[in-house]
């Protein structure tokens, strides 16, 4: 009953912050997505736009409709978490101390609000490795048709997902007694079905050039090795899990490694299942963080499982300190979010100017306002832009969809489709100050005149400054080609 009410009031405050934080630019993004449904988009498969439709469908074109669906995630995922271990066969008080953590790691706890491809990514993979728990438990061959729904929906929601299949065959192969269903039909066909739900994407792709592949898994790089990427996604994951929480994650999967080599340890079986799961995706992001560096939000599929993972690992120490920071974990993890996401809806200013990830949501809504009326007071009949982000926050809170159009980076837009006459018409153009080239968007219009400056504002002043201009005689083709 604590578990319940603690995630209770969890999302009750998070519904609360997500009705008054500005979009970030990637929701808005999304949000362009969602207004025109398809099977893939550019950057990503199609679930989050998904999302963000029915969503907003129910709840309008808000902060809080975009956000809704996630935020519902959020909590369905906690209970399975609490599910999945439960069908492992670990106490009730180790299960419900993995739902607490799951939402007292910092990444879940702030980042559930935002509406990205992790939301469903993670939802998925918890409720396929729940399912995956229960043929583990039941021997019921016929979930395996449910496993591979849920495993393709996390497909058709991020590309990681990919690597639950890898961890689905790994555990088969370091369970004795999983090995069995090499024999079944059953994981063939829960694989068949996994394919089934992600042809869409699939056929979307073969019909644009595979340009939504060509991005994602463009970025496996084997260049020279630089040690720096891998301090840095090791500090940030300890960061985003809870720096108390990680401290039991790495005790949990060195036991978990011990497991796997044959150890008689404590809740050897959950150990090899979770190490199982999550190690493929892990593993990866360790690897490529040799390379290049790693957004810390691409392990979020993963924590259901490493959550659990340090849980066990915390229900058998027996030194005091640590059981006292086991304690610690979820009181330090919650109120430093709730702490956050209060920043996030009334941001303070901070010493010395300290910039905050929170500057990313700031003062969206006074720029749109402010640029709008430059666009009507100029003569402008639609706005020109050079990012997505500002793109989507300019439409959404702005002049709408229609009127805002980045003119590079076309490919992002193959899912609308934009009347080339409105390139006829004199524009605003909008960049932001250090970042848009506008040399380059000189060349693609005939006549590019400054009007002003426009700040967007936080707590501390100026986050960003975003120049205007009015651009006439744009290329015939640069809203289907793009500005090059």
């Amino acid at each position: 009953m604590a578990a319940i009410a603690i995630i209770a009031a969890l999302t009750i405050v998070r519904f609360w912050a997500s009705a008054r934080i500005d979009l970030a630019p990637d929701e808005a993004y999304y949000w362009l997505w969602s207004r025109i449904p398809s099977a893939g988009y550019f950057d990503h498969p199609p679930m989050v736009a998904w999302w963000i439709w029915a969503s907003t469908a129910i709840f309008g074109d808000t902060g809080f409709g975009v956000r809704a669906v996630s935020i519902v995630a959020g909590a369905v995922t906690s209970y399975a978490v609490y599910a999945t271990a439960r069908n492992l066969g670990l106490f009730d008080v180790l299960a419900t101390r993995g739902a607490i953590w799951f939402n007292a790691t910092i990444l879940v706890g702030v980042g559930t609000i935002l509406m990205s491809p992790d939301s469903p990514s993670v939802l998925f993979w918890a409720v396929a490795t729940w399912v995956l728990s229960d043929i583990r438990r039941s021997g019921d061959g016929w979930l395996w048709v449910i496993v591979g729904l849920f495993a393709g929906l996390g497909c058709l929601s991020k590309y990681s997902n990919l690597f639950f299949g890898l961890g689905v065959l790994l555990w088969l192969l370091l369970d004795r007694d999983a090995r069995r269903w090499f024999l079944s039909p059953w994981p063939y066909i829960g694989a068949g079905v996994a394919l089934l739900v992600f042809i869409p994407v699939l056929w979307w792709n073969a019909e644009h050039n595979w340009i939504s592949f060509a991005k994602q898994f463009g970025r496996i790089s084997t260049d020279g090795i630089e040690l720096r990427y891998v301090g840095e996604f090791l500090a940030g994951q300890v960061g985003l899990l809870n720096p108390l929480i990680a401290i039991f994650v790495g005790l949990g999967l060195w036991r978990g490694a011990q497991s796997v080599a044959g150890d008689d340890t404590p809740h050897r079986g959950a150990l090899v299942f979770f190490l199982s799961i999550s190690a493929p995706l892990v593993l990866y992001m360790f690897i490529h963080s040799f390379h290049a560096s790693v957004q810390g939000n691409w392990l979020a599929p993963a924590y259901p499982t490493l959550v659990l993972i340090g849980a066990v690992a915390a229900s058998d120490v027996s030194a005091r300190p640590l059981q006292g920071l086991a304690r610690l974990a979820a009181p330090v993890g919650i109120v430093t979010s709730v702490l956050a996401l209060g920043f996030f809806v009334a941001p303070t200013p901070t010493p010395f100017g300290f910039q905050t990830p929170a500057e990313r949501l700031i003062g969206w809504r006074d720029l749109a306002g402010r640029i709008e009326q430059i666009r009507q007071s100029s003569g402008a009949q639609w706005i020109a832009t050079g990012d997505y982000g500002l793109t989507g926050e300019l439409a959404f809170y702005g002049a709408g969809p229609k009127i805002v159009q980045q003119v590079d980076e076309r490919q992002r837009y193959l899912f609308d489709s934009v009347d080339p006459r409105l390139a006829e018409a004199p524009a605003l153009l909008v960049l932001r100050k250090g970042k848009g080239d506008l040399r380059k968007f000189r060349r693609c219009f005939e006549s590019v005149e400054h009007i002003a400056d426009v700040e967007r504002v936080g707590p501390d002043g100026p986050v960003a400054i975003y120049g205007t201009w009015l651009a006439v005689g744009a290329d015939a083709d640069i809203l289907t080609e793009g500005c090059r």
